[in-house]
């Protein structure tokens, strides 16, 4: 879940890392800090609170020398303080090391150390790897750099767990170590300079080579070179050009990433309504071959696994959508089966344990994801990318529609394979971005109705297909304006939920295209709701009298949650903005959730 950069080369790394640390802070902003080394001496600045603050209170731009770690934290062990902020060091402030991951062996490690006379100064998981570092370099005679390198190596082998690590030290000003297992990390390579993050964005702006590094590799940077290690064995790993720029990541006179990537989804659905053809048709052959087949994901990625679940029902096709992390406990999965896994990231932890384990039980396996060279990409027989570009809001917006988009066009192809008439969606995959543009015009009626909200407790309700969408706009809602929401089916209503409706618990009813099945039914759940002195807000292709309406286009029921998708989003996006909520980057959440 935390951001990692590490650095080394010909420019100031104290600025790097600054600038690295800003386009990583999606990724945990409970503390960051920096670790320099600079005339063989180790400078380590962190603190409690936000890059920009830290970085000006603790004097990040002072520090002189050309290597350096840097580190945002979201916090999973020991409480968000100075003290456990990153970087960490051993006993003797030589060796730092910045770490994304848990380390499920810490406790007994931190143990064994003890006895042996180390001593912590947080109460984190990662300070154990920088001693255990030390521990090792100890057992050798001589104290250098290939036995530095070597006790790096057997540090690693004691831990179990997940970790992607960028670790200095101050002895060997020459010497950038990274690592990786099950947290990703990637290599980006300049002229004479190196870099490791999280993800590109953490050094787009100074290069767009990068590799990706896989599990239980070891880089070694020196000299202006690198290897990899893996099990003991130089390993070569593939050279990637990435093909974001950096202007993709800056909000380009929006308020916030949020808003302007909600208004980028006309663009990026055209992306996605192109992007990975062979691919699809590849995956939707599989779909048609195998009797069992699984869509998983987690969060939003899990709300487009149900999309996938309605979706296919239409051409009499079963396939299941299933939470990744409880996908191990309820799952039948053997060589007739297909998973598809659903992740923005392509690191999302549960989601890459699923298909992993799929993996091992003879599965075939698929994934849809946005980030080129993601462990998801390389982990599964068939990748599909979704070509939504860089998303910095912690909120997904652009990329659920562009993994909506990816499933329908799955289905679009599933549908030639047996046969079916598939004529009217197809014509219509051309006009998604215009009738979402419809929506996205409507951006200041929404946010006089979010402006207007009193109330602390809100539900989402559909029918059908668009049962996605209720679950997602509720999601979107307490994500950002951290209200109480909760999305469900309308037919539960009376089913317990309905008692709760009064004056001061607001509905937001999704309602359906008129020609669906299911449209004269969510009316009527609406009037329960109204029966009640229940305020309205109505998603809805037609105008309902005492409801506050945000008028939909009226279009096939298949692509309604593609469509509606922006109205939700805005709507939790300027209430959250009334509210005073940090939009981009609300409390507790992260980016890419790559631990369990």
């Amino acid at each position: 879940m935390c951001g990692i950069i590490g650095y080394i080369g010909k420019r100031k790394a104290s600025e790097v890392l600054y600038r690295g640390l800003k386009r990583l802070e999606y990724r945990g902003y409970d503390s960051c800090g920096i670790g320099v080394v600079n005339n063989n001496k180790l400078i380590i600045k962190k603190d409690v609170g936000k890059v920009e603050e830290v970085a000006k209170k603790e004097g990040f731009l002072e520090i002189e020398g050309n290597i350096g770690i840097g580190h945002n934290r979201w916090a999973t062990h020991g409480k968000v303080s100075k003290e456990n902020a990153h970087p960490h060091t051993d006993c003797l402030d030589r060796i730092a090391i910045v770490h994304n991951g848990i380390i499920t062996n810490y406790k007994e490690l931190k143990e064994e150390l003890i006895k042996k006379g180390h001593k912590f100064k947080s109460e984190t998981d990662t300070e154990v790897i920088a001693h255990l570092i030390e521990e090792e370099l100890n057992k050798f005679d001589e104290y250098n750099e290939e036995n530095y390198i070597k006790a790096v190596k057997n540090a690693l082998k004691k831990i179990k767990g997940s970790y992607a690590l960028s670790i200095i030290n101050k002895d060997f000003p020459n010497l950038l170590i990274g690592a990786r297992y099950e947290s990703p990390l990637i290599l980006g390579i300049g002229e004479n300079e190196f870099f490791l993050g999280s993800d590109v964005t953490a050094f787009l702006d100074y290069t767009n080579r990068a590799v990706p590094l896989e599990d239980g590799d070891i880089v070694v940077v020196k000299n202006n070179s690198y290897y990899i290690e893996n099990n003991g064995k130089i390993v070569k790993r593939k050279e990637i050009e990435i093909k974001w720029n950096i202007e993709q990541a800056e909000k380009q006179g929006f308020p916030h990433f949020m808003l302007k990537e909600i208004f980028e989804q006309p663009e990026t659905i055209k992306v996605s309504a192109k992007i990975s053809s062979e691919e699809i048709k590849e995956v939707a052959k599989l779909i048609d071959k195998f009797n069992k087949v699984y869509f998983v994901g987690a969060g939003t990625s899990y709300h487009a696994c149900l999309y996938a679940e309605y979706l296919f029902s239409k051409l009499n096709k079963l396939v299941k959508a299933e939470d990744a992390s409880e996908f191990l406990n309820k799952s039948v999965v053997d060589n007739d089966t297909l998973v598809v896994g659903i992740t923005q990231s392509g690191e999302t932890y549960d989601t890459l344990k699923a298909l992993k384990y799929a993996k091992e039980k003879g599965a075939k396996t698929a994934a849809i994801v946005n980030v080129i060279g993601s462990t998801a990409t390389r982990i599964v027989d068939i990748p599909i990318l979704m070509g939504a570009g860089i998303e910095i809001a912690v909120c997904a917006t652009k990329t659920f529609t562009s993994q909506l988009m990816i499933i329908y066009r799955l289905f679009l192809e599933y549908g030639k394979i047996k046969d079916r008439n598939m004529n009217k969606y197809e014509q219509v995959i051309n006009k998604i971005p215009n009738y979402i543009k419809e929506v996205l015009n409507q951006s200041e009626h929404i946010k006089n109705i979010a402006e207007s909200l009193k109330a602390q407790n809100y539900i989402f309700i559909s029918k059908g297909i668009n049962l996605v969408s209720a679950l997602e706009g509720a999601l979107k809602f307490k994500e950002i304006t951290y209200l109480h929401a909760e999305g469900m089916s309308a037919g539960m209503l009376k089913h317990g939920t309905i008692s709760l409706i009064d004056e001061n618990f607001d509905t937001i009813a999704i309602v359906p295209p008129k020609d669906s099945k299911v449209f004269s039914s969510i009316l009527s759940n609406i009037e329960e709701v109204r029966a009640r002195n229940g305020r309205v807000i109505a998603v809805t292709p037609i105008k309902i009298n005492d409801c506050d309406n945000i008028t939909v286009p009226n279009v096939l029921e298949e692509i309604s949650p593609i469509v509606y998708a922006p109205a939700y989003q805005l709507l939790a996006y300027y209430k959250a903005v009334q509210l005073k909520r940090d939009v981009d980057k609300p409390r507790g959440l992260a980016k890419s959730v790559t631990v369990e």
